[in-house]
Order: structure tokens, then C-alpha cells, then sequence
């Protein structure tokens, strides 16, 4: 069975290579979706088997070896069924969301 999770993640976030270890661990395991920088934080979509799932959560919970995270949210959404993992290059303004999403469905 499938799942997909936001997950919003604080802290020290950017410019420590979250964003591509994400999207290495995640075609590794097989896991869609898409991983940007927003505002000061990271937000990770991710969809997969639910047996995989797990492995790539915990990873975001402790991130790349010189982050340091404050708070970690994690959001069930609805499916896409999307087939790959990608990286949204820069950082994302929380009042862009909108249109980042409706252009990478």
C-alpha cells in the first residue's frame, strides 16, 4: 500500500545538502516526490510503499550530518501517484507554495 507525507522540517536546514541527500535516499529507495527550501525550512513530499516509508522518515527526522533540527512536522496527505523525486532549486517563498505544487503535478 501506498502513502504520501508532507513533512516540514526547522532548524539549522539549508546549505548542509539536505535537499540532495533527500532525493539520493529517496530514488535508493524508491520513494517520489519533492524536497525545497521554504522560507527558513525544508519541505519534503514524500510518497511510497509503506514498508519503505519508514527508513526515509527517520532519516529526514535526523538529516544530513551538519544540520541541526528544531522541529519536525509530519502531515498524511493525499496520493499523486507521482513517479519521480525531485529537488526545487532555490529557496521558496511560503506565499509561492500554491504555485510550485500546481506546476509539478
Amino acid at each position: 500500500m501506498r502513502k504520501r507525507y508532507q513533512i516540514y522540517i526547522t532548524g539549522n536546514v539549508q546549505r548542509v545538502g539536505f535537499r540532495n541527500q533527500a532525493f539520493e535516499i529517496a530514488n535508493a529507495t524508491g520513494i517520489s516526490g519533492k524536497a525545497m527550501y521554504i522560507d527558513h525550512a525544508v519541505m519534503i513530499e514524500a510518497e511510497g510503499e509503506t514498508d519503505k516509508l519508514p527508513d526515509f522518515i527517520s532519516w529526514c527526522r535526523r538529516g544530513p550530518e551538519l544540520c541541526t533540527i528544531e522541529s519536525f512536522e509530519l502531515t498524511e496527505m493525499p496520493l499523486e501517484h507521482s513517479t519521480e523525486f525531485i529537488v526545487v532549486h532555490g529557496i521558496v517563498s511560503s506565499e509561492k507554495l500554491t504555485d510550485i505544487f500546481s506546476l509539478h503535478h
